[in-house]
C-alpha cells in the first residue's frame, strides 16, 4: 500500500469519526460510541498486510477505524449506527458489535481476546499460514481472561498477533495508575516475544508490522505488539477529556499521524483525497438516513 492509499484510509477514518460526533450532536444517532481519532496509523499500518478473506481479525468497542481499514466504505457503518437494516449486522449491533467477513468485535473490554485465541487455534489446525490479529486497548491488560488467553497462546504456540493500542487511558484512568510495572515484563513472563511501536509515522508502522506478520506466518508462534498511540477524542461521546495530561496531548497533536503522512504528499493529491472522502461520507449518511429499520417480526436470524 502506497502513501496515497494509506492517507486515504487514515483520512476516511478521521473524517468518519468526526461525522459520527456531529450526528450524535444533532440527535441522529442514539446510544453511545467510542472514537479513535489519532489512532489511525495503527489500524492502517497493521492491517495493510492482512488477508481479509483468510486471516481473522478481532477488534474492541473502539473499532470503527479497524473496519474502515479493512473495508473503506463508511455507508454500512453509518447505517449500523443508525440501526438500519442495511447496516453491517442489520442494525442490531450498533457501534460496538461489528462484523464484516472475518472481522468481529464486541463491547466487552478485552472480550474478543480469548475468542481470537480460539480462532488462532483453528488457524493452526486447519491452515499452513493463516493467522489471527487481536486488537484491544490498555484497559484490557487488567482483565483476567486476557491474561489466560496470552498464556494459552504461548503454551499452544498459536499463530496470533496480540495488538495492544495503548492510548494511556482506560476510560479516564491513567494507565500508569491502573497497571503497575512494565507491559514488556508481563509479556516476557508468558514467554512471548514483545515489540513496541510508536504509531506516529504510518510508513514505519506498516514496515515493522509487515516483518512481524511474516514471522508469525512462518513460525506459527504468537507475538505481542504494544502500539504507543493517543486518542484525540474522549473515551466516549460524552467525555470532555478533562483528565488528559496537557503535555501528552500537545506532543501527540504536534505529531498527528494524519498530518505526518499528509505532509509527504503532493498538495493536489491532498485536496483531491479530501474532496473524495467528504463526498463519500456525505453520500453514505444521506443513504443511511433514508434506509429502512429492520422488521421486528419475521426475522430470519440464521441469515444474519
Amino acid at each position: 500500500m502506497n502513501n496515497q492509499e494509506m492517507y486515504f484510509k487514515m483520512l476516511l477514518i478521521r473524517k468518519t469519526e468526526e461525522k459520527i460526533e456531529e450526528l450524535f450532536s444533532k440527535g441522529l444517532l442514539r446510544g453511545t460510541t467510542h472514537g479513535a481519532k489519532g489512532q489511525e496509523a495503527v489500524a492502517v499500518g497493521l492491517l495493510s498486510h492482512i488477508d481479509f478473506n483468510f486471516d481473522y481479525i478481532t477488534g474492541s468497542h473502539r473499532s470503527h477505524g479497524h473496519y474502515l481499514a479493512i473495508n473503506p466504505d463508511p455507508y454500512p457503518l453509518f447505517a449500523e449506527l443508525m440501526g438500519k437494516e442495511t447496516g453491517l449486522v442489520k442494525g442490531k449491533g450498533g457501534s460496538q458489535h461489528i462484523m464484516y467477513n472475518n472481522f468481529i468485535t464486541n463491547g466487552i473490554t478485552g472480550g474478543m481476546v480469548p475468542i481470537a485465541t480460539g480462532l488462532a487455534f483453528s488457524q493452526k489446525v486447519k491452515t499452513k499460514d493463516g493467522i489471527c490479529v487481536s486488537l484491544f486497548g490498555d484497559g484490557a491488560m487488567n482483565e483476567g481472561y486476557v491474561m489466560e488467553a496470552l498464556n494459552l497462546a504461548a503454551v499452544l504456540e498459536l499463530p496470533i498477533i496480540f495488538a495492544l493500542e495503548n492510548n494511556s487511558y482506560a476510560m479516564s484512568t491513567p494507565f500508569s495508575y491502573s497497571c503497575r510495572g512494565k507491559i514488556e515484563d508481563r509479556i516476557h513472563g508468558f514467554g512471548l516475544d514483545y515489540h513496541q511501536i510508536e504509531a506516529i509515522d504510518v510508513e514505519t508502522v506498516s514496515d515493522k508490522c509487515k516483518d512481524l506478520i511474516s514471522i508469525v506466518r512462518t513460525t506459527r508462534k504468537p507475538i505481542f505488539i504494544e502500539f504507543k498511540t493517543h486518542r484525540f477524542s474522549g473515551h466516549s461521546k460524552s467525555d470532555k477529556r478533562e483528565y488528559v495530561d496537557p503535555c501528552l496531548d500537545e506532543y501527540w497533536h504536534k505529531n498527528d499521524p494524519l498530518l505526518r503522512i499528509e505532509n509527504k504528499l503532493d498538495p493536489k493529491i491532498v485536496i483531491e483525497t479530501n474532496q473524495k472522502v467528504e463526498n463519500m461520507i456525505k453520500e453514505s449518511v444521506e443513504r443511511a438516513i433514508e434506509d429502512a429499520y429492520p422488521m421486528v417480526e419475521g426475522i430470519e436470524y440464521e441469515n444474519l
